[in-house]
């Protein structure tokens, strides 16, 4: 017998999705011979985490990617994230077209697009197995002629090839958790699953991604720095154990803050040298104020956890002990990974 969630998920559409999506401004993009400071702007300006990436074609848009913060962390590992200081970075870069970027991650080797008409039970694959986390949804899907009849390319064929372009609109992993929050009365005992059986949901599909001591790792141990720690030690700290985020705790262990990938939106040549601040200063100054990041405990049940995040504008929760130490980091793929289950 099929579960009410999976029978929502099949009998609902992306369309469904976006046509409750509040969104008072046209889709946000940029060129490809833009700058990668532009970027950094760009995101910085509009608070966003990721702004798809095109070239003019016969005087009209062609996406060739989406470019999101994590790129960016990427990127400052090419040049240079691996030494001692932020002094050994080289900034040239930021004068760069984007086009260095596109290929930098998986996410943004593929220009990953789906349909309106495909289910959610799809489109929650796509975001979970591919680890991705925006998807550029069109009208017309480039097709490429060899395999046109594969999964791949009715839902998310990213090849240049026989390229359609067309105006489009962006679906995040947020739009899909405050969709099925807003729909909850439709899904069933799911929303009772508790915290701690799926933090770590979606690194089951990390496989192409991740090695599986790696994976492993991740899942069992969140990534931590102490508030001694500089905002520099941070970003090593995620590029070395291939993390989103790192939590920042005092010296009991317990949550104080927390640093992403999008913490370095609005980074140009003069803020570089800030990197090397204690880790709350540049969060201070780069957020206004330190933030509590958004943690859960055990008991907490998947309905409390989603409406957490949505509430907060959060992309994770931390799961903490007793103690406020972070024993688990659960991240918005944990959550839809769930419903794949």
């Amino acid at each position: 017998m099929t579960s009410l969630h999976a029978q929502f998920l099949a009998t609902h559409t992306v369309a469904d999705v976006l046509s409750e999506k509040k969104q008072d401004h046209d889709l946000i993009d940029i060129q490809v011979t833009a700058t990668v400071e532009t970027v950094f702007e760009t995101l910085l300006a509009n608070d966003i985490l990721s702004v798809p990436v095109y070239r003019k074609f016969n005087n009209r848009k062609d996406y060739v990617a989406i470019i999101d913060a994590f790129d960016l962390l990427s990127t400052l590992e090419e040049q240079g994230l691996s030494s001692d200081s932020a002094k050994g970075l080289n900034t040239e870069f930021l004068s760069m077209p984007v086009a260095i970027l596109v290929g930098m991650t998986k996410g943004s080797s593929k220009l990953w697009t789906c349909k309106p008409s495909i289910s959610l039970t799809q489109l929650i694959e796509l975001f979970t197995k591919h680890r991705v986390h925006r998807i550029l949804v069109l009208e017309d899907i480039p097709v490429r002629t060899d395999q046109a009849d594969t999964e791949e390319n009715t839902a998310i064929e990213q090849e240049q090839q026989a390229r359609k372009p067309s105006a489009g609109r962006l679906i995040s992993q947020t739009d899909v958790i405050r969709y099925l929050l807003e729909h909850n009365h439709e899904l069933g005992p799911i929303l009772d699953t508790s915290a701690t059986s799926f933090a770590g949901q979606a690194l089951k599909y990390a496989d192409e991604y991740l090695d599986e001591a790696t994976a492993s790792k991740l899942k069992r141990t969140p990534v931590s720095i102490t508030i001694q720690s500089q905002a520099w030690d941070a970003l090593q700290k995620m590029s070395i154990s291939h993390a989103t985020c790192v939590a920042i705790v005092d010296s009991d262990g317990a949550l104080v803050a927390e640093m992403s990938a999008a913490d370095l939106r609005g980074i140009n040549p003069n803020r570089i040298e800030d990197l090397h601040r204690p880790v709350l200063v540049y969060l201070k100054a780069c957020q206004g104020s330190l933030k509590r990041p958004l943690s859960c405990r055990a008991r907490f049940s998947l309905g409390q956890l989603m409406s957490g995040v949505v509430r907060n504008h959060a992309h994770r929760s931390w799961l903490v002990d007793d103690e406020d130490r972070p024993v688990g980091c659960i991240t918005l793929s944990d959550i839809l990974a769930v419903f794949l289950d």
